[in-house]
Formats: structure tokens, C-alpha cells, sequence
């Protein structure tokens, strides 16, 4: 893949997968890792949660701000994931990470990343993160068994778990899958292939166009 593209050779990474696979904790791992890799702040139309900080995981803007935004071209992707509740991917910082060369990471629905990609075919590099298993069937259990684990609802197990299966087929259209059957091993893969992309990328940038 180039990095050859209108909006300058930076990326985002977008790490994609079944809710409940563990795509935001292997992220905060890596993130420390480099200095120039910054998870993307998306608009949300929810309440701020405890520890969170405006600018930082989230904008956190009302309804009808989030709509205008919208409707004024500034969010690359949205979506209303429950009702009233709608997140998106705000173009502005996306673009001038871009120009300048940097690398941004995020946590993203399928919908979204097939939105971002579409809009920013040479900078975004779609990750997806697999449930051990060596099927989708084992895959699912063991998706099913973790969340549980976990203590989620049953209301909420079922929600994610009737998303999983078309979830786990979207894998066909990333560049890079990685199996979290071990979060160390799971963090190490995700900081090579990063590191990988990274050195690609500013090899091509130093060649003649």
C-alpha cells in the first residue's frame, strides 16, 4: 500500500472486531510505545464518564451539535449506536495528522472503519482483533465464555454475541488480523506490525514520486 495521498503520508490504525475481544485494552497497551501514536477522540452524544477528559477519548458535544456537525461535513464517519446516543470520527484532527506525518489508533465499530476507509483509502489500515479459536464456531465460545467472565449482562452477551458472527467475517477485508488469546503476545503483534507499517511508509515517502 502506498502512502501516497492527498491528505499527506500519516495513518490511522483502526482496530476492528466482535465487541467484547479486547480491541481498547490491547490498544492501551501499545499506545505507550510510541511517542507520535495518539488514539483518535470521537464526538459522542453520551455523558462523560469518570476518568474521562474532554479532547481525550471523546468530544463530547449534544444532539444537535453532533447534527450539524454531520450535516456541515465534519465528522468522516457517525453512527447512532443507540437511541440518541451517536458517535463519530471528526475529520480535523484525522487530516492534519495526516499532513503532518503522524499516526493516530482507534477503537471502531465495523461500520465506521468501512466509512473511514473509504474516505481515506492510503492512510487507514484496517486491524482486526480474533477471539481464539480454530474455527468462527470456537471463536464465538470463546468470545461468549469471556464475557461472561466478566460479569456483562445477559441482555448484553446476547446483544454482542447476535453481532459476532457477521463481525468476525468483516476480518476478510483487513489488512492484518490478530488472534487475543494472549494479551502480551496480542500487544506485541499489534506494536510490530505499527512499527512495520511506520518504516513503510517513510521509505516510500523518501522515494521519487
Amino acid at each position: 500500500m502506498s502512502p501516497r495521498s492527498p491528505y499527506g503520508s500519516g495513518a490511522i490504525f483502526l482496530l476492528v472486531g466482535p465487541g467484547g475481544v479486547g480491541k481498547n485494552t490491547v490498544m492501551q497497551r501499545v499506545l505507550p510505545h510510541f511517542a507520535d501514536l495518539h488514539q483518535v477522540p470521537t464526538a459522542t452524544t453520551r455523558a462523560i464518564r469518570p476518568g474521562e477528559q474532554e479532547g481525550r477519548e471523546h468530544y463530547f458535544i449534544d444532539e444537535p451539535t453532533f447534527i450539524a456537525w454531520r450535516d456541515a461535513g465534519k465528522l468522516a464517519e457517525w453512527e447512532e449506536v443507540h437511541p440518541g446516543k451517536w458517535y463519530g470520527v471528526v475529520r480535523a484532527p484525522l487530516e492534519a495528522a495526516f499532513g503532518a506525518g503522524t499516526y493516530l489508533i482507534a477503537d471502531v465499530e465495523m461500520a465506521g472503519a468501512q466509512k473511514v476507509k473509504a474516505a481515506y483509502p492510503e492512510n487507514a489500515v484496517l486491524v482486526f482483533i480474533r477471539p481464539p479459536g480454530n474455527d468462527d464456531a470456537e471463536a464465538l465460545a470463546t468470545l461468549e465464555a469471556r464475557m461472561r467472565a466478566r460479569g456483562e449482562s445477559e441482555e448484553g452477551v446476547a446483544k454482542r454475541m447476535a453481532r459476532a458472527p457477521r463481525e468476525l467475517a468483516f476480518a476478510r477485508e483487513c489488512a492484518y488480523v490478530i488472534v487475543n488469546d494472549d494479551l502480551e503476545r496480542a500487544s506485541a503483534a499489534l506494536t510490530d506490525l505499527i512499527t512495520r507499517e511506520r518504516a513503510e511508509r517513510h521509505a516510500a515517502e523518501e522515494q521519487p514520486a
